[in-house]
């Protein structure tokens, strides 16, 4: 009898561990519900060698197609969230069913906070590009969207203490010393959370905070706008929140969504070409797909003043995406955070959109903008000790000049400068640290960040050897030389 009892549990366990392989032909998961790529199946060789990481790219192969994953990821986190209260898959489950990304607790908590040459590099850099964009004809703005829980911190769990000022706080101040154009999009929000601008499920805020962010963008560039002051709405209980999927992929969660009565004025994409349906792919790109909506351009068919809007924006930005469409007659949004400002149209006004998360990249890339030519800047005496690290490509729209500072650098604008024949030629760079470039080319504590600068140089009216030399602060450090046809 117990040989018996020994076989059928034997049995029973292989069956159960074999389920997985016998349904995979036929059960596919949806990889849009964690909002990221499956791994792909690997190779047992890999550039002519042995690959030595097949078993452990095959265990994530597989993992991520065992049937019912998602209902399996619900259920675990179902006891380890709603029972235990712990956080999973980066979420973190707050009071009365309030769920916040993790790492929104670095932010809340202060314990990410950036450097003082980081701070800086935004605020210097977002000077530069609302100058040029004025200088253009148009108008800037710079938005930074708060995270959820800095709005609604009191819906976090007890055992994560706020702290009286974090990131946010400090690129707003510094923001002000620059005299950057910039919406306190956190103090608009809190003073009428009341109204619950964000989903409880969801990272975003929900179409009633974006009207309310909308109207303070609008009024932060000084621009006449619609304020749908009057508009009625409805709430559709339709919503699927990203952290919600996140958490419990399988469902069955959904929350109620603002749904406003307006009716916008008739347009037409532009980017893509072709599209017979506006509206249907407008949904589309407000919606959480991020299908093809890297860049595009609209077409207002009611307003011909020729005006013009450029939004760089992250996913915060879709839902605003009607609003700056009815006001604009031209209008192209890029999900970026790396701008293109050569490229705007005369009088084109500026739209600067990032989650408070994100604010650190500002200091870390540096937009697509010719340096501003500069004049009466004396270098300082040249730097002894430690040299910076100066890197110089030449392409074909320009010459592009970066590099790292020693770490003992002072603080301050950055000014480079291009030499021949006793006379100077002076450009203020961007204060950024480029740490994907300079991690490219080796350079040590790429990842953690530092004090850098990077300048494109128009090679217009440029031809012949230069000296380069950098210059911040009371420093001048030397770069060698730059050829130019």
């Amino acid at each position: 009898m117990k040989k018996w009892f020994k076989v059928i549990y034997i049995c029973i366990f292989l069956a159960i561990c074999s389920a997985p392989l016998c349904f995979m032909p036929f059960v596919k998961n949806d990889a849009s519900l964690e909002k990221r790529e499956l791994s792909k199946l690997p190779s047992y060789m890999e550039k002519g060698r042995l690959n030595v990481d097949f078993s452990t790219e095959f265990e994530a192969w597989m993992s991520d197609r065992i049937p019912f994953r998602p209902q399996l990821l619900t259920g675990a986190n179902m006891l380890k969230g709603e029972l235990f209260h712990t956080p999973t898959s980066n979420v973190i489950d707050g009071k009365d069913g309030w769920l916040f990304y993790e790492n929104e607790s670095e932010d809340y908590m202060d314990t990410n906070a950036m450097t003082e040459a980081e701070i800086h590099a935004v605020a210097v850099s977002l000077s530069l590009m609302e100058e040029a964009v004025e200088k253009n004809g148009g108008r800037f703005v710079f938005v930074p969207i708060p995270n959820k829980a800095s709005v609604y911190g009191e819906y976090m769990p007890y055992y994560y203490t706020k702290a009286d000022t974090n990131n946010l706080d400090r690129v707003m101040e510094a923001c002000g010393r620059e005299g950057v154009s910039y919406v306190d999009m956190k103090t608009a929000l809190t003073e009428q959370k009341e109204k619950g601008l964000y989903h409880k499920r969801d990272s975003h805020w929900n179409y009633q905070g974006a009207l309310i962010g909308y109207n303070a963008i609008m009024d932060g560039l000084g621009k006449e706008h619609k304020t749908y002051a009057t508009a009625g709405y409805s709430i559709e209980k339709n919503w699927r929140g990203d952290v919600d999927k996140l958490l419990l992929p399988a469902g069955p969660y959904a929350e109620g969504q603002y749904i406003y009565d307006i009716d916008y004025d008739d347009f037409m994409f532009t980017k893509p070409a072709g599209v017979t349906d506006p509206k249907a792919q407008l949904e589309n790109f407000m919606s959480d797909k991020e299908q093809g909506d890297d860049l595009f351009s609209t077409k207002n068919k009611e307003i011909g003043d020729g005006s013009s809007l450029y939004m760089a924006r992250d996913s915060f930005g879709r839902a605003l995406l009607p609003y700056m469409i009815d006001n604009y007659e031209n209008a192209t949004f890029k999900r970026t955070d790396c701008p293109d400002i050569n490229s705007l149209a005369e009088g084109t006004d500026f739209v600067y959109e990032i989650v408070e998360r994100n604010l650190v990249r500002l200091s870390e890339r540096a937009p697509f903008m010719y340096a501003p030519e500069r004049t009466g800047i004396s270098g300082g005496k040249s730097a002894s000790g430690e040299g910076a690290t100066i890197f110089t490509e030449v392409q074909g729209y320009g010459v592009s000049i970066y590099g790292a500072f020693p770490k003992d650098a002072p603080i301050d604008r950055v000014y480079v400068s291009l030499t021949q024949d006793g006379k100077s030629q002076t450009y203020e760079a961007f204060p950024v640290f480029e740490k994907e470039l300079l991690a490219k080319q080796g350079v040590e504590d790429a990842e953690k960040g530092g004090k850098g600068f990077s300048a494109l140089i128009d090679k217009e009216g440029l031809s012949g050897t230069y000296e380069l030399t950098i210059s911040v602060g009371d420093r001048t450090y030397a770069g060698g030389t730059i050829k130019l046809k």
